[in-house]
């Protein structure tokens, strides 16, 4: 035996008789990942266009139904109220089905609830659109915490952060349709009950489209992971486990506050945006939508810029403390100066959406990499139900304030809150365990 031959024999015994679980993990990255992430944008887009849908023009519904404000406000609160409800059990179907047929079913039950609301073109018929709202709002809740789960489980540990605020900003640009196009439809249409058809039933098919295309093209996994921290998630671990171990962490317990108070404060803002404008400028209805429009396209802008910084520099604490304080001086702008002219308010609310909404994708992205190796879902779920509880519990107390005290002391109020989260964001600690593993400092 040659002296190569040898030294080949003996390398291979060394590699045979080696702990397979210390050798690296296949990671394969695919082009494929950019048609899934386009598809959920789609499915997010058509998912988050419905939320605003009849409380945009709530005049015009309240007339047209003959029901009461708080009739219409129901049919955006009912999304509120199901991502309470239904929050847990949804992340779990997720961890328990996967994305695809998770993403399915959501998808299906929106298509199902805007099919129904076709139905709901006649005066007596309110209960029909509520009945759709409420449907597609239970799929909403099952597309929530997709987004950082299709990141981390398509996308290489340098594209994660910059994929979820790309899904995430589906759900924003979902949402300023949802703003937009209603009023749109109303100013060229000529009869109501025919304007309200037409609506509906354009959105169905839009929906319909899409969830046909999403059937046909999208894949739950690729075939190999495409990050070292993604395939140390491949091991079956019991979904309570990982609600247990994430709630049982101060710093994770931390983040779930402050994240929930950030986003809540963002809900109660938005929901009584139009009243307060209002107030001071009493002939303002056109730019109360459009400054509303504002804020959200401004939050899918921060929402990606947050996410390619996260990416390229990896700088979660600098990121989430600029973005908190950004929001909290926007606020206290908002606070002191709203009657300085239109114009202004403009340029705050736009600071206040791009700063607020790109603390979602901080929060997220943190929450994966502070809870790992809990699943991205799991965390990215129980996320979202704290901004629901946050938010319906903000709304109630802004809107009581506003009443009682008028709009300087409600505003100051959900500054104060505001602070709250600031000072928990300093507080956390920012233990990127995700970024370690990757780095290969932390134990497989």
């Amino acid at each position: 035996m040659s002296c190569y031959q040898q030294v080949t024999a003996h390398q291979t015994e060394i590699i045979l008789t080696k702990d397979a679980s210390l050798l690296p993990p296949k990671v394969k990255v695919y082009n494929v990942r950019w048609l899934m992430l386009f598809l959920f944008f789609m499915v997010s887009v058509c998912s988050l266009m419905h939320i605003m849908q009849y409380a945009i023009i709530a005049d015009v519904v309240v007339e047209y139904y003959g029901v009461s404000q708080t009739a219409v406000n129901w049919t955006a609160t009912v999304f509120l109220l199901m991502s309470i409800v239904f929050g847990f059990p949804a992340t779990y179907l997720l961890e328990k089905w996967g994305l695809r047929i998770t993403a399915t079913l959501g998808m299906g039950l929106t298509c199902l609830g805007s099919l129904i609301k076709v139905g709901a073109d006649s005066p007596d018929r309110f209960y029909v659109a509520l009945l759709g709202q409420t449907v597609i709002a239970l799929a909403q809740v099952l597309m929530m915490p997709i987004s950082p789960k299709l990141a981390a489980v398509w996308f290489p540990s340098t594209e994660v952060a910059s994929a979820n605020s790309i899904g995430i900003a589906g759900m924003e640009v979902g949402l300023a349709i949802g703003l937009l196009a209603p009023p749109l439809f109303l100013q060229y249409g000529t009869d109501v009950s025919e304007t309200i058809y037409l609506m509906n039933m354009s959105i169905s098919i839009l929906n319909v489209v899409v969830f046909l295309m999403f059937l046909m093209f999208f894949k739950a996994a690729p075939p190999s992971p495409p990050s070292i921290a993604q395939s140390e998630l491949e091991k079956d671990v019991p979904f309570f486990d990982s609600v247990k171990a994430l709630m049982y962490s101060t710093t994770n317990i931390t983040l779930i506050i402050a994240y929930g108070i950030a986003f809540g404060v963002f809900i109660a803002v938005t929901t009584l945006l139009n009243q307060i404008i209002l107030k001071h400028y009493p002939n303002a209805h056109e730019d109360a939508g459009w400054i509303g429009l504002t804020m959200v396209l401004s939050g899918a802008v921060g929402s990606m810029v947050c996410g390619v910084i996260l990416d390229k520099y990896g700088r979660y604490k600098q990121t989430t403390l600029i973005l908190s304080a950004m929001a909290a001086a926007s606020m206290f702008c908002y606070t002191i100066a709203i009657h300085k002219g239109l114009m202004f308010v403009y340029l705050i609310c736009a600071m206040f959406g791009f700063a607020t909404l790109g603390i979602q994708v901080a929060g997220i992205e943190l929450g994966a990499e502070l809870a790992y190796p809990v699943p991205e879902g799991i965390t990215a779920g129980v996320l979202a139900i704290s901004t629901q509880v946050f938010g319906i519990a903000f709304t109630f107390l802004y809107s009581y304030i506003l009443e009682v005290s008028g709009d300087f002391t409600a505003n100051l109020t959900m500054l104060a809150i505001f602070m709250v989260e600031f000072v928990l964001m300093c507080m956390l600690k920012y233990d990127l365990r995700r970024r370690a593993v990757e780095k290969g400092s932390v134990p497989r």
